[in-house]
């Protein structure tokens, strides 16, 4: 709207202008208060499978303020979760921008994702390995350098059993 123009335009455009509450509590909320505000969970449906049985996985962050929250992120792909420290249950490297992003929140927003692991880690493009019987890991974090040290990483251990 220009200076320009005449006072009902002008009016009107004040009228219908909104605040990005989520910048501005990024603005002034403290980095450790974001940091702390955002709860991170993952859960498995069961503790124990057996060999081949899907494994449900759900995770969930969970914004525990009254205000909007923006956290920064190293990528477009704001959270990953691992299988022992395989990388969406794969030793084939992802090809994701390096560039960082934001990962929003309302005000005491929960999000939540479903991902299901098939027992399976792949090792090539087209090739899949059944895991052995044992305990695996599965974790959460968001995707920056610091998740572990600012608690945005979680984890849950389950068993497979013969």
């Amino acid at each position: 709207m220009t200076r320009d123009a005449n006072p009902r335009e002008r009016a009107a455009d004040e009228r219908t202008r909104t605040i990005d509450w989520a910048a501005l509590s990024y603005a002034v909320t403290p980095r450790a208060l974001r940091h702390r505000a955002i709860n991170v969970d993952v859960s498995t449906d069961k503790r124990r499978y057996e060999p081949g049985e899907p494994v449900d996985i759900t995770v969930t962050f969970h914004n525990r303020l009254p205000i909007p929250i923006r956290i920064r992120t190293d990528s477009p792909n704001y959270w990953y979760w691992t299988v022992d420290g395989h990388r969406e249950d794969s030793q084939v490297p992802r090809t994701v921008p390096d560039r960082p992003a934001a990962f929003s929140f309302a005000r005491r927003e929960r999000k939540r994702f479903r991902r299901q692991w098939h027992q399976r880690i792949q090792i090539s493009d087209d090739e899949w390995r059944p895991v052995d019987p044992g305990r695996y890991t599965i974790a959460v974090g968001l995707t920056r350098s610091d998740a572990a040290a600012r608690g945005l990483v979680d984890t849950a251990v389950l068993e497979i059993v013969s």
